[in-house]
C-alpha cells in the first residue's frame, strides 16, 4: 500500500472508533434522529445529482441557438464650448441668503 492508502485506512478507522464511542453514550432518540439525518442526506445527494444533470442537459440544448451580435451605438462627440463661455452654469439664487420674516404663533403683536 502507498502512504496515502495507509493514512486513509487509519482515518476511517479513527472515525469509526469515535462514532462507536460517542454513539454508545447517546440516547436512543438521538441515535434515531442521526440515522434519519444520514438517510436523508443519502437520499438527497443522488436526487440532487440527477436534477443537476437534467437541468444541465436542458441548458446545453437551449444554448445551441446562435446568439445575435451585440448592438453598438455610436454617439457623435459634442462640440466644445466657446472659449469665452463661463466655466460654471449661472445660479438662480444669490449666494447671500435673504432675511425671511417669521411669525411666532401665540405672541401678542
Amino acid at each position: 500500500m502507498k502512504n496515502g492508502g495507509i493514512v486513509a485506512v487509519g482515518f476511517v478507522s479513527l472515525v469509526i472508533a469515535v462514532a462507536i464511542i460517542v454513539g454508545s453514550r447517546l440516547s436512543s432518540e438521538t441515535v434515531a434522529a442521526l440515522a434519519g439525518a444520514a438517510c436523508g442526506a443519502g437520499l438527497a445527494a443522488p436526487l440532487g445529482i440527477a436534477i443537476g444533470m437534467v437541468v444541465g442537459s436542458s441548458r446545453s440544448r437551449s444554448t445551441a441557438t446562435p446568439v445575435p451580435p451585440p448592438q453598438v451605438v455610436v454617439i457623435p462627440p459634442q462640440n466644445p464650448p466657446p472659449s469665452h463661455a463661463p466655466l460654471y452654469p449661472p445660479t438662480l439664487e444669490p449666494l447671500v441668503p435673504r432675511s425671511r420674516p417669521f411669525t411666532i404663533i401665540g405672541e401678542d403683536d
